[in-house]
Parts: structure tokens; sequence; C-alpha cells
């Protein structure tokens, strides 16, 4: 298994959430890349702690089947 092609295909998947759900990826990305915490995130985001939790709860259910 080549790192390189699984961290690709992680891109690439994030690129297609993003066009399905925007603010989503972004709060992925801000958890698993930058090492946000959901408080942070929530901050960035404008939205609540909750609303934070269902999209990395989507997010990640969403990824697990792309990449599955």
């Amino acid at each position: 298994d080549d790192p390189g092609v699984e961290v690709l295909a992680l891109h690439q998947a994030i690129e297609r959430l993003a066009g399905h759900d925007q603010r989503a990826a972004r709060a992925l990305e801000m958890a698993y890349f930058g090492g946000m915490a959901q408080a942070e995130i929530a901050c960035v985001l404008g939205v609540s702690v909750p609303t934070v939790e269902r999209d990395l709860r989507f997010a990640r259910a969403w990824l697990n089947r792309e990449l599955g």
C-alpha cells in the first residue's frame, strides 16, 4: 500500500464531500488537519458545538462510505 495514494484518495474524497456539504468538509479539515477542538471549529464557522458534532459525524460516515 502506497501512503501517497491513500492521501490522494482522502484529498479527493474531501473535495467531493465539499461539493455536497462545504461546512462539514471544512469542519473535518479543521479537526483532522488543524487539530482544532470542536468549540474552536464552532467559533470559526459561526455555528454551535452540537452543529459541529453533527457535521463531523456526517463527514466521517460519508468518508467511510467513499473510502471503504
